[in-house]
């Protein structure tokens, strides 16, 4: 399908809201509940806008991004407070979004409908930002409001409590590569020392999640915690609990 196609697709589903929203679950390790859940949008199952990487492209390409992710970003608060999920909402915004949040009364309306409080959202900011400085003072603005932030790299000047997300592809097998485990522990030395707290994405492998608890890592989401689902699970199974109760922070 031509990218024209594709745009007169993408009308198509925005028009009949025929997105849906998965949620993963985000744990913190040493209290061993829930932290939150990570949103996830999802266009139709038989579309070429099934993913959220497919209708991103596509949106932003077009200039309809703000569109599609103010859409998604309602449908997930008005599920996540229907389905009386427990913790925090997590949801990935572009730089536009973020700056359309904080400059008008998007966040307003987007939570009062529903009746999230600000507290219970956190903003992820991820990649490099075309409008630097605009952003800064849109994301002040919204942990003023008391919305949670989270960055993928350490940002200096951070408010204590905002989340450093630490990539999958730094995660995967870890413990068994030093060089990388070296890496990782410095980067969450930082993060700490910043006053963020650390969530580690893509976790399959409980030899990863033991060497990650035992670095000090704190929370930690992936396929071995829980796959991204409409009814995402509210509790660890007893192996990933086990693999927590057998490990400590500081003993690696």
């Amino acid at each position: 399908m031509y990218f024209s196609g594709l745009v007169t697709h993408l009308r198509s589903i925005l028009l009949s809201q025929a997105l849906s929203v998965v949620f993963q679950p985000i744990f913190d390790l040493e209290q061993r509940e829930v932290l939150g859940y990570e949103t996830l949008m999802r266009g139709p199952a038989d579309s070429p806008l099934h993913t959220p990487e497919q209708l991103l492209r596509v949106a932003r390409d077009a200039g309809l991004g703000i569109e599609l992710e103010r859409l998604a970003a309602g449908l997930a608060i008005d599920a996540f407070v229907e389905g009386q999920l427990p913790g925090r909402l997590f949801i990935n915004f572009g730089e536009a979004m973020i700056i359309d949040l904080a400059e008008g009364d998007a966040l307003d309306r987007l939570l009062d409908k529903a009746g999230l409080a600000p507290g219970r959202m956190v903003v992820e900011c991820m990649g490099a930002a075309a409008q630097a400085e605009r952003l800064d003072a849109a994301l002040v603005r919204l942990a003023e409001r008391a919305c949670g932030l989270a960055f993928d790299t350490p940002v200096p000047n951070l408010r204590d409590g905002a989340f450093l997300k630490i990539a999958a592809s730094r995660i995967g097998r870890i413990h068994a590569d030093p060089d990388r485990r070296q890496g990782l522990d410095a980067l969450l030395a930082q993060g700490a020392r910043q006053g963020g707290r650390s969530i580690a994405e893509g976790v399959e492998d409980a030899r990863d999640l033991a060497l990650l608890h035992q670095l000090g890592c704190q929370c930690a989401q992936g396929f071995l915690l829980g796959r991204p689902s409409a009814e995402p699970v509210r509790q660890l199974s007893r192996s990933v609990a086990g693999v927590l109760a057998t490990t400590r922070p500081g003993l690696a």
